[in-house]
């Protein structure tokens, strides 16, 4: 399962507020904040899901089952894919590893596929890289203004 492309058009700063993409935003994003999903946004989800529903058929193929979506073009094809890709994080995924980056002023959401699901930013390049920069930066300003160091618990005094 590709979930680049829907993270990427999820992500993306310019959504409009009620739009399709909106919708399967608010659902990952109830995941994250662990709130009960609103009632008006599981109506329109399960809309775009049952549409795609309606538009799936078996794929004919010897190797292995597969789905396709018949019937429909553009951007209604795109929608119906990414309702079935968060329909499916939804059924197969533990929905603990569906996290919110926790960059200063960043909302993406992600999929933490770390071993011990420790991972905190969208990315580590961008997001993480510059809380790290930050903390190391608030560090050492303390450090080198004269501040007094606070000694660590159970640190022996000199």
């Amino acid at each position: 399962m590709d979930l680049a492309e829907l993270f990427t058009a999820l992500n993306a700063e310019e959504l409009e507020p009620n739009s399709d993409l909106a919708v399967l935003r608010e659902v990952l994003e109830s995941l994250t904040s662990r709130k009960n999903f609103d009632t008006r946004i599981m109506k329109r989800f399960g809309e775009l899901t049952g549409k795609a529903h309606q538009h799936r058929r078996l794929k004919p193929s010897t190797a292995e089952v597969e789905f396709e979506l018949v019937g429909l073009t553009g951007s209604d094809r795109q929608i119906s894919e990414f309702a079935l890709q968060v329909e499916d994080i939804l059924v197969t995924v533990d929905l603990s590893r569906v996290k919110k980056c926790e960059g200063d002023g960043c909302e993406a959401l992600f999929i933490d596929e770390s071993k011990n699901k420790s991972r905190r930013w969208c990315d580590m390049a961008h997001c993480g890289a510059l809380r790290k920069s930050k903390v190391y930066y608030d560090r050492h300003r303390r450090v080198n203004s004269g501040d007094e160091v606070k000694p660590k618990l159970g640190a022996k005094k000199q």
